[in-house]
């Protein structure tokens, strides 16, 4: 149970990581291409959502599976630690 809860814990840090990538990045990106009126009929505009979806898809899939891979990979070193609710 702990185990479990340990590796799904750092699956969730990376999906909130990574969610917080995907706004800078995206806040960044509305800004420097679409803050010019000139950029309105570009290739970005016109693409934009499916560079979205992908980009935000992506982002998230490897966010989770980082955090997965590290809860993983720490848990050994850390986890099996006993702890104060005496979860086994």
């Amino acid at each position: 149970m702990k185990k479990l809860f340990y590796i799904l814990s750092f699956g969730f840090l990376g999906f909130i990581v990574a969610t917080l990538i995907h706004g800078v990045v995206e806040i960044v990106l509305l800004d420097l291409v679409f803050g010019d009126a000139g950029n309105a009929l570009s290739l970005w505009w016109r693409e934009w959502e499916l560079i979205h979806a992908v980009g935000g898809a992506a982002l998230w899939t490897g966010g989770i599976f980082a955090g997965l891979y590290a809860g993983n990979k720490w848990w050994d070193e850390y986890g099996n630690k006993p702890s104060a609710f005496g979860w086994k």
